[in-house]
């Protein structure tokens, strides 16, 4: 079936001259027309390994150097017998290139098979190396992110990058092995798309101990692995250091890790109209969140106290939002920040070194400036996450006015635009912030890809997004 004269031709080539067929396709006015002019054959890429059985795809450019226009064959040889498997004929300008694609259909093997395959276009070649993998693939396994330090007794997550070689899909079950007297405490089964890999969490409810401790955990499945040493926070011991920083005069964030009962507050200074001159008031710890009641005690991670429309509590994928009511008319700023052991006395812990600024711009009305620009930009998102999970996209603003600026900046998803979520941001000339957007995405059945976009009054930035579907 196979012996014609193209392949009689070039496997003679192949077997006379090691790697470099001969020409042995196209017509006879082509090889005329080329004798005196170079083709340059060059294979961009094909999508091994593949499964045995399935269609190896290999992609090369042919280059025509010469002065006239080329029309002749493109021939996919495989193989350590080589074979013609696939012609295809091409048209090449002077001085153009072309592409061209060439499959076959893999045999059905019993081992992994890897051998040279070539396309051949009258005397010039190129090869490459592919790989046919008679089973499963292998699955790759990269740590991705732990929610460590935390504290005893909390759960601990571990999330997973899985990533499969080439154009294979597959299924693989992976364990969550931890601890120095190595334990398996959860494992999940999941499918593993042919591109871009998929997310996969495990869990465990760490022991209650009084002494902090460090230990490994360790990913496993069915050919490879992964290790992170992860803390874990003891009863008797200082709890995770607690920073608190003020990213606006409206958004404060305070992490660490805090017990069941313990308080966490905010104080405010604010402006309301007064018939002529602004009138000062403020709020001292009234806006509060209590571990043990409004989100589960114990608590480690990032609590955020941000300005908005009305006092709210909630939990949020790296740990709670406080939302505190726009007390003034003329505006509203958080002045300080107030911390467990402080909270009986009303004390301010951490105090807003941007305050007094804030609140002397809200009073002067425009800022005796000129006009603020809120310009943003994107500057990382957690892309690509599983269905159902938490999408969160990181922006900068600054205010690249003369004059001090104050706005909504929004997250807004998809290709039918939807707002999601939103922060309140006010800066002055010159300066700049980062803020942190995000919504839980829909548990859609299929991987999709879609814009967000980060807009301000004045300004707005993009990026691509890909989440995994349920069933990808």
């Amino acid at each position: 079936m196979w012996q014609t004269p193209t392949r009689r031709g070039v496997l003679e080539g192949v077997a006379v001259g090691g790697l470099v067929p001969v020409a042995a396709t196209g017509t006879a006015a082509a090889r005329t027309a080329i004798q005196d002019a170079p083709i340059d054959v060059t294979i961009q890429g094909t999508n091994s390994p593949v499964e045995t059985g399935a269609v190896l795809e290999v992609t090369a450019t042919v280059e025509n150097g010469g002065s006239g226009s080329l029309s002749t064959d493109a021939v996919l040889v495989v193989g350590h017998d080589p074979t013609v498997v696939d012609t295809q004929s091409i048209q090449v300008g002077a001085g153009g290139t072309a592409t061209v694609e060439l499959t076959f259909e893999t045999a059905i093997v019993d081992n992994d098979q890897e051998f040279p395959v070539w396309v051949v276009v009258d005397g010039a070649t190129d090869s490459a190396d592919v790989l046919v993998y008679a089973d499963t693939p292998p699955v790759a396994i990269d740590i991705y992110r732990t929610n460590d330090p935390l504290a005893t007794g909390e759960v601990l997550e571990v999330t997973a990058r899985l990533e499969t070689e080439g154009d294979v899909s597959t299924t693989e079950t992976v364990e969550l092995i931890v601890g120095h007297d190595p334990t398996t405490v959860d494992s999940a089964t999941v499918s593993v798309p042919s591109t871009g890999g998929r997310l996969v969490t495990l869990e465990f409810e760490t022991a209650l101990v009084d002494n902090t401790q460090e230990f490994p955990v360790r990913v496993v499945g069915s050919s490879d692995s992964a290790e992170r040493t992860v803390r874990v926070i003891g009863t008797n011991d200082d709890p995770v250091e607690t920073n608190v920083t003020f990213t606006s005069c409206t958004r404060a964030e305070v992490s660490g890790t805090f017990g069941d009962g313990d308080n966490v507050a905010a104080s405010t200074g604010f402006y309301n109209e007064g018939g002529g001159e602004p009138l000062y008031g403020n709020t001292i710890i009234e806006d509060w969140i209590e571990i043990g009641t409004h989100v589960d005690a114990p608590f480690a991670g990032t609590i955020v106290f941000e300005i908005g429309d009305e006092r709210d509590v909630s939990a949020t994928p790296d740990g709670a939002r406080v939302e505190v009511p726009d007390y003034g008319d003329l505006g509203t700023v958080l002045t300080g920040i107030t911390l467990p052991p402080d909270y009986p006395t009303a004390t301010i812990s951490r105090s807003n070194p941007q305050a007094r600024s804030c609140l002397e711009e809200i009073e002067s009305g425009a800022g005796g400036g000129g006009e603020g620009t809120l310009s943003v930009s994107i500057s990382g998102t957690n892309t690509p996450v599983n269905a159902g999970d938490f999408l969160e996209v990181t922006a900068v603003v600054e205010n690249t006015g003369d004059g001090s600026a104050s706005g909504t900046v929004a997250l807004v998803v998809g290709h039918d635009p939807e707002q999601v979520d939103s922060t309140s941001v006010s800066l002055e000339s010159g300066a700049s912030t980062t803020v942190s957007l995000g919504y839980t995405t829909y548990p859609a059945a299929r991987t999709t890809q879609f814009p967000v976009r980060v807009e301000s009054p004045d300004d707005s930035a993009a990026r691509s997004v890909t989440v995994y579907g349920t069933e990808s």
